[in-house]
């Protein structure tokens, strides 16, 4: 006997990650726990998109093998500085 089985579509966030570019984790806190790894430039499209506007999330960078939260001082001044049009 066989049987058919779907899996459910999982929409989510995909982002390619480089050798040569800064690894960041948005990482959302509360009742439902997500974990968003991403580059530099995909920040701004997962804050909108991603998370509510009310949520609690922290932003770390992935710098000597270890993750170091970011100040929102420290990613404003990356964002101007690789031109990308986001503050936070």
């Amino acid at each position: 006997m066989t049987s058919n089985k779907t899996t459910p579509a999982i929409i989510g966030f995909t982002t390619t990650l480089k050798e040569n570019e800064r690894v960041f984790l948005i990482h959302r806190e509360g009742f439902f726990v997500r974990d968003y790894f991403c580059n530099l430039a995909a920040i701004p499209s997962i804050i909108k998109e991603q998370l509510e506007p009310h949520d609690s999330y922290t932003i770390s960078e992935y710098w000597n093998k270890a993750f170091k939260r970011c100040s929102k001082k420290h990613l404003n001044e990356m964002f101007k500085a690789n031109q990308i049009d986001f503050s936070l």
